[in-house]
C-alpha cells in the first residue's frame, strides 16, 4: 500500500514539474549566451529528479518499516498457528513473508545510501526518452491523418499534461461459493467438482482452499470466509460428507494480495507509458473451467486460445473469437485472479491478438483476442509480478531471460548482468527495460484503434 502513494507522490511531480521542464529543454537555443536557457533548464530538471527521488526514498522507507510490522504480527501468528496445527505450509508462508518485508525496508535503506538516485535518473531519462520515441512513431505512422495525430498527441500528454495512455483495466478476482448448486444439480458445485473422476479438470477442495498442494512451491493462498466464523481442514472434510454442515466463500486471494498486485500494475505499468486506473470487481465463478482453467503443457496456442474462451464466456462477456471486432477490446484491458490451473505450476497465462517480433528475433502469433489470467501462489513477493507480467504480454511484450525482469520466465535463464546492480543498488524489484517500453509502442501504434488513442480517459479513482 505505502508503494502506492509514495508513487502518486513522485507521479504527481513527473506530471506538474517534470513535463514543464522537459519543455523547457526542448525548446530553441539562444546561441548569443552559448545556450544558457537550455542548461538552466537541465539543471532544474537535475534539482527536480533529486528531490522526488528524495521523498519517494523518504516515503517508503516509512512505509515498509511500517510494512515489516504488520508482517511480523501476521507472519509470527501464521508461524505459532501453523506450528500448532502441523500446517508447515503456513509456517514456511509466514516465515517468507517476515522475511521479504525485512528484505524490502532493508534494500530501501541500501538504496537510500548507495546508488538508488541512479536508478532515478535513469528511469527520469528513459520516460524522457520514451516520449520522444513516441512522437516521432506518431508521426511517422501512414495510420494516422494530420488532425488524428495532433489528437493523439494531445490525450497521450506528449505536449504536456503528463505523457501516457490512459486506459481503465478491469481487475477481476474470482471467489466461489458452498451452497452455490447448478441448475437442475441437488449437489453443490464444489462437491460435485472435487468428486470428479478426471484428474485433468477435477477440482480438489482442500486444494482450492489452501490446505493441501500439488506440490509446495505451488501452494496456492486463497482467502475463506466461514458465514459464521474461520473455517478448518476438518470443516471442509465434513463439508464434503455434509455440505449443509457448513457454510462459506472462498477468495482467490485476500484484499491485500490483491491489492499489492493491483498497484504493482500502475506502478510498473507507468514505466511503460501507460497509465492505468484498475477498477476491482469480484465475480463468483460458476464453471469449473473457470476455477481450473485448462492451461497446460505444450499446448501453448491451445492455452492462449483457453484464455480467450473464458473471456468470451458470461459473466465477462467479452467479444469471441474472429467477431470482427477483438480489435476494439485492446483499449479495455482485463484480467482475472483465479484459484488454479490444469498445469498448475503456471503462475499465469495469457492471450495475444496480434502478431508482434520479441526483443530476441523471435515472434508471438495471433489468436484473435486479449485477456489475462493469474493465480496466487508462495511466495508472496514473487507471484505478485504475475498480473503485471501477464498485462505486458497483451501488450506485445515476450518472455525473457533475467529474475531482475518483470518478463522473466522460467523456462528461460535467471541470470542477467543487470540482476545484482537492479535489486541491491537501484531499484530492488524488477523492472520492464527501455526497449521494450518501445516495443509495446510499437504495437500500440501499430495496432490500437485511432478513437482510443486520440480520446483522453479521464477516471476518477
Amino acid at each position: 500500500m505505502a508503494q502506492k502513494y509514495c508513487h502518486q507522490v513522485g507521479e504527481w511531480i513527473e506530471d506538474h514539474v517534470s513535463q514543464q521542464v522537459q519543455k523547457c529543454v526542448e525548446q530553441d537555443c539562444n546561441w548569443w549566451c552559448a545556450c544558457c536557457n537550455k542548461w538552466f533548464c537541465f539543471l532544474v530538471w537535475v534539482i527536480v529528479t533529486v528531490v522526488k527521488w528524495v521523498i519517494k526514498t523518504v516515503c517508503e522507507i516509512l512505509g515498509d518499516a511500517f510494512d515489516l510490522i504488520v508482517a511480523i504480527v501476521k507472519g509470527g501468528w501464521d508461524i505459532i498457528a501453523g506450528i500448532f496445527t502441523w500446517d508447515w505450509g503456513r509456517v514456511w508462508d509466514g516465515f517468507l513473508e517476515i522475511l521479504g518485508a525485512a528484505g524490502g525496508l532493508l534494500g530501501d535503506l541500501i538504496r537510500a545510501f548507495g546508488c538508488g538516485l541512479i536508478g532515478e535518473f535513469t528511469e527520469s531519462t528513459n520516460k524522457w526518452r520514451l516520449r520522444g520515441y513516441v512522437e516521432d512513431r506518431i508521426n511517422k505512422s501512414e495510420r494516422f491523418s494530420d488532425a488524428d495525430r495532433t489528437d493523439i498527441k494531445e490525450a497521450l500528454g506528449i505536449n504536456g499534461g503528463g505523457f501516457g495512455l490512459r486506459l481503465t483495466a478491469q481487475s477481476y478476482r474470482g471467489f466461489v461459493r458452498s451452497d452455490f448448486t447448478l441448475p437442475g444439480d441437488s449437489v453443490p458445485a464444489l462437491v460435485r467438482w472435487n468428486n470428479d473422476t478426471n484428474s485433468d479438470t477435477r477440482v480438489d477442495l482442500k486444494i482450492l482452499t489452501g490446505f493441501d498442494w500439488t506440490t509446495f512451491g505451488q501452494m496456492g493462498r486463497p482467502d475463506v470466509r466461514g458465514d459464521n466464523g474461520s473455517i478448518s481442514e476438518s470443516d471442509i472434510e465434513e463439508y464434503l460428507v455434509d455440505p449443509t454442515s457448513s457454510s462459506f466463500s472462498i477468495y482467490a486471494m485476500s484484499d491485500s494480495e490483491l491489492l499489492d498486485r493491483i498497484h504493482n500494475i500502475q506502478i510498473k505499468g507507468d514505466t511503460i507509458g501507460l497509465k492505468l486506473v484498475v477498477q476491482l470487481n469480484d465475480v463468483q465463478l460458476t464453471e469449473q473451467a473457470q476455477v481450473r482453467p485448462p492451461i497446460k503443457d505444450p499446448d501453448t496456442i491451445n492455452n492462449s486460445i483457453a484464455v480467450v474462451n473464458l473471456f468470451a464466456a458470461s459473466p465477462f462477456n467479452r467479444p469471441p473469437l474472429n467477431d470482427g471486432k477483438a480489435a476494439s477490446v485492446l483499449c479495455t484491458p482485463v484480467i482475472l485472479g483465479t484459484f488454479l490451473f490444469q498445469a498448475n505450476h503456471f503462475t499465469g497465462y495469457s492471450a495475444y491478438l496480434f502478431h508482434h517480433p520479441c526483443l530476441d528475433g523471435k515472434s508471438h502469433g495471433n489468436v484473435g483476442g486479449t485477456g489475462a489470467i493469474y493465480r496466487q501462489r508462495v511466495p508472496n513477493w514473487v507471484s505478485t509480478w504475475a498480473p503485471i507480467h501477464e498485462l505486458g504480454h497483451t501488450f506485445g511484450l515476450c518472455h525473457t531471460d533475467g529474475f531482475n525482469r518483470i518478463m522473466f520466465s522460467t523456462n528461460h535463464s535467471w541470470w542477467d548482468w543487470w540482476l545484482l546492480p537492479e535489486f541491491i543498488c537501484f531499484s530492488g524489484e524488477p523492472q520492464f527495460i527501455y526497449d521494450e517500453a518501445k516495443s509495446v509502442w510499437d504495437y500500440i501504434i501499430a495496432n490500437f484503434p485511432t478513437d482510443c488513442l486520440a480520446n483522453r480517459q479521464i477516471v476518477l479513482e
